[in-house]
């Protein structure tokens, strides 16, 4: 029998979702191998043979080379690690009963991921699964995440019988402001959920009629979670589902509902006294002391939080409140001498606090624009403005945000303009592109507002997505110089790390990591005239555009969230034990666990890089 002529086959999890034509692609490039108790597939050093394995029935085990083992379930992939580098097999496959297996070359699954995007998907989300299986915080046991669900949920469910109509439903929906409506069978046990989105299909593309009962084709499926799991969990669900809100069971009963707001509440109910002192800081004394008080703000944040970015982003957002703050304590020293503002202005903040990326030790990245859409600003007010850098620049200095090594800063008259200079500088770098102006780019083009004036930002930001959108050279050697940094994988499946001495055995994460996925994300993002700045938000939004695929997405965003979890994590340590903060991570001190977490990770970048250099870049065309 033909492997796709297999209903079975057809039914593995892994590629059951594939389009008929793609699953076809695919079992036509493999071969069936059956293997008998105790067969060995692959040892643990062998040469990689150039297949990959898809497990069709029967069971395999895995034995690692550090002793660790344990076993796979039809519809695992077999020999993906060696696949994506070609390198040595690292573990041992022997069958644990007699199995069927698919046998796909590589060379033609390369070609198949080539000429059918879906199963390039499918190796994506394989990818981000085992990302997700061997994070090392894929369990919380303590903290504000660990607690029961019941506490944040709400309660109780709205409900209703399976027998009432559509237009019964509606009605109760409306007359009770609420957005679903929990469906009950004779049992009391949920049947279903029925939203708005519901009813509009079921009437628009269904044929039901108002006074048609509830049934399954009208009821979404319900997504569930027992009162007593941990609200970690609920993050995990929401996004594994993609959905806004939980059911919350108790005995087999709907007792309430959980969403991502109960979620977002629960949260920002923790202590925000540091905010507060960072507004009413006096000088920049306190600004300095509520600087060195961040690393604290940052461990809370990391433990009430799930994902390392949404703790990232609420460090970026004191980050930003405290140089606000230093802005503030300028413009009151400005005040005797030189007056008020005497027009309208953006302080621009770029890198990694546009982005609203801050780690523990960011430098200073930052700009004015001044406002000439009244007309041409005077001398006297060209000097207020560089009168105000000079100060600036020195207080945040003073606060704890080191002098950029770079000089992007307000007081160097390059990043210092008139708006109809920064446009006509934007200009010249998009129809005149070269290295020099690419990397600088990478840097500026993450641009948002600090303080003042955010029609300025906005402004400049619209003339900078539009005139891309005519040409796009420029980002073909923004990429060219993204180029230059590699993900941390090389062959034989081993962790590429510093031959330098003073970091020999050190991986730059941020380097060989993170800023790969951001210049790919902005890249990507100023191609398709998206103005979004955080990195995530930005692969969103190509999701959500058709740009780039889910799968990669999630792979890729996986990847982001742990490697930006191992170096705040670090960085906090090394600011608790009072050593120089880096962003380097040394494989020898990992687990296992950890180390293998971070090779999926590093593959999974390569694959967003290939993918943006096979696109942009001058070689690509």
């Amino acid at each position: 029998m033909a492997p796709s002529a297999d209903p079975q086959l057809n039914a593995l999890p892994l590629v059951r979702d594939l389009p008929a034509a793609d699953r076809r692609a695919l079992f036509a490039a493999a071969n069936e191998r059956h293997l008998e108790a105790s067969e060995i597939l692959f040892h643990q050093g062998e040469t990689y043979t150039g297949k990959i394995y898809l497990l069709l029935s029967g069971e395999i085990g895995i034995r690692r080379q550090n002793g660790m083992q344990y076993s796979t379930a039809p519809g695992e992939l077999l020999g993906l690690s060696n696949y994506l580098d070609k390198s040595a097999y690292h573990s041992t496959a022997t069958a644990l009963a007699p199995a069927q297996l698919l046998e796909i070359p590589g060379d033609e699954l390369k070609q198949l991921e080539s000429a059918h995007p879906a199963i390039a998907d499918l190796i994506s989300r394989v990818i981000a699964e085992r990302i997700r299986r061997r994070s090392w915080r894929s369990q919380v046991e303590h903290g504000p995440l660990a607690q029961p669900v019941r506490g944040i949920m709400k309660s109780p469910l709205s409900t209703c019988r399976v027998g009432l109509s559509l237009r019964e439903a509606f009605s109760i929906m409306q007359e009770r402001k609420i957005g679903s409506l929990g469906v009950l069978d004779d049992q009391d046990e949920l049947f279903g959920v029925l939203t708005y989105a519901g009813l509009a299909e079921a009437l628009a593309l269904k044929g039901a009629t108002p006074e048609q009962p509830l049934d399954r084709a009208t009821c979404d499926t319900p997504r569930t979670i027992d009162s007593s799991s941990p609200i970690w969990q609920v993050h995990d669900l929401l996004a594994s589902y993609n959905t806004k809100y939980l059911i919350v069971i108790e005995n087999e009963r709907p007792v309430g509902l959980v969403s991502q707001t109960d979620l977002l509440r629960s949260l920002i109910s923790g202590d925000n006294s540091l905010l507060e002192r960072i507004d009413q800081a006096g000088d920049l004394t306190e600004c300095r002391q509520h600087y060195e008080a961040l690393y604290q703000y940052a461990g809370q944040c990391q433990q009430n939080n799930r994902y390392a970015s949404q703790a990232v982003r609420l460090l970026s957002h004191a980050h930003l409140r405290l140089q606000r703050r230093v802005v503030q304590l300028t413009l009151d020293e400005m005040a005797p001498e030189h007056g008020p503002p005497p027009c309208r202005y953006a302080l621009l903040i770029m890198g990694s606090g546009g982005r609203q990326e801050m780690l523990l030790n960011p430098d200073q990245d930052n700009g004015l624009i001044i406002d000439d859409r009244d007309g041409e600003p005077d001398s006297a007010t060209l000097n207020w403005f560089e009168q105000f850098a000079e100060k600036l620049n020195p207080n945040l200095d003073q606060a704890g945000y080191i002098l950029c090594p770079g000089n992007i800063m307000a007081r160097n008259p390059m990043y210092r303009k008139t708006l109809s200079q920064w446009q006509q500088q934007l200009n010249h770098l998009i129809d005149k592109p070269n290295m020099k102006g690419a990397i600088w780019s990478n840097i500026m083009f993450d641009f948002d507002t600090l303080y003042g004036d955010d029609t300025l930002t906005y402004t400049l930001r619209r003339h900078l997505l539009d005139n891309l959108q005519k040409n796009h050279r420029l980002l073909d050697y923004m990429v060219e110089h993204d180029a230059e940094g590699k993900p941390a994988i090389g062959l034989f499946n081993r962790l590429v790390t510093s031959d330098a001495e003073e970091e020999k055995g050190s991986i730059d994460i941020k380097r060989n990591g993170l800023r790969i996925i951001a210049d790919a994300a902005r890249v990507y993002a100023l191609a398709n005239a998206i103005s979004q700045r955080n990195t995530l938000d930005r692969l969103k939004s190509l999701v959500h555009r058709g740009v780039l695929s889910a799968d990669l997405v999630d792979a890729v965003s996986f990847a982001y969230e742990e490697l930006l979890d191992m170096i705040l994590q670090n960085q906090i340590q090394q600011k608790q034990t009072q050593q120089p903060l880096d962003k380097r991570i040394y494989p020898e001190k990992l687990n296992e666990q950890q180390r293998s977490m971070l090779r999926m990770a590093m593959r999974a970048i390569k694959r967003l890089q290939d993918k943006l250099q096979g696109q942009f870049g001058r070689a690509a065309f």
